[in-house]
């Protein structure tokens, strides 16, 4: 009896270890947007120019934001336009702008900013080519209005592949360091114009 009784036990701890071991590796099709901080912020200087980015708008007219190999849709976890509107608030910190987020032009322009910044993300796009193998495109317009120059209008994207460990969530590093790459691009812009 106490045989049978050890056996059902050795039977139910294997049969809850390939369940464990299964949920390690099922796939999750909601994707964390999460964005890549590396790079301190730099303490502004009391004249550093006053930035207020607005939030973005999402562009894509679509709620996915890529595909797997299988055919299903990867889906963000969070908003894309908060995404990237916060992404390009830590980018223009890092690079000594004194930086706020607003959700619309006009708590942006009641605070009386140096420049404001707004933008439509216009693509995002993560492939997955196979189960160590990501492909991603990101493509975004950024509209930076000041009392010097006007409104100045520019278009950057990003397109990057990444290969891996299975299981790594590289998606997310994907579409983080993707994401990145083009942000990085529009904050040295937007400093360079002002």
């Amino acid at each position: 009896m106490k045989s049978a009784h050890r056996f059902f036990a050795l039977l139910s701890l294997i049969a809850a270890a390939l369940l464990c071991l299964a949920g390690c590796f099922a796939q999750n099709n909601t994707v964390r947007l999460m964005y890549d901080r590396s790079g301190a912020s730099v303490l502004p200087s009391s004249t550093a120019p006053r930035i207020v980015v607005v939030m973005f708008e999402d562009g894509r007219g679509r709620v996915d934001i890529g595909v797997r190999k299988d055919g299903s849709p990867f889906n963000p976890g969070s908003s894309v336009a908060e995404w990237a509107s916060q992404g390009l608030a830590d980018e223009l910190a890092k690079l000594g702008a004194q930086v706020s987020l607003a959700t619309s032009m006009l708590q942006a322009r009641s605070g009386n900013p140096d420049y404001v910044v707004e933008g439509v993300v216009d693509h995002v796009w993560l492939t997955e080519k196979n189960i160590s193998s990501y492909s991603c495109a990101v493509r975004l317009k950024t509209r930076l209005h000041g009392e010097k120059q006007g409104t100045v209008t520019r278009n950057f994207s990003s397109q990057q592949d990444k290969t891996g460990i299975p299981g790594s969530r590289l998606y997310e590093e994907t579409l983080s360091s993707t994401l990145a790459d083009a942000l990085s691009n529009a904050a040295a812009a937007i400093m360079g114009s002002i």
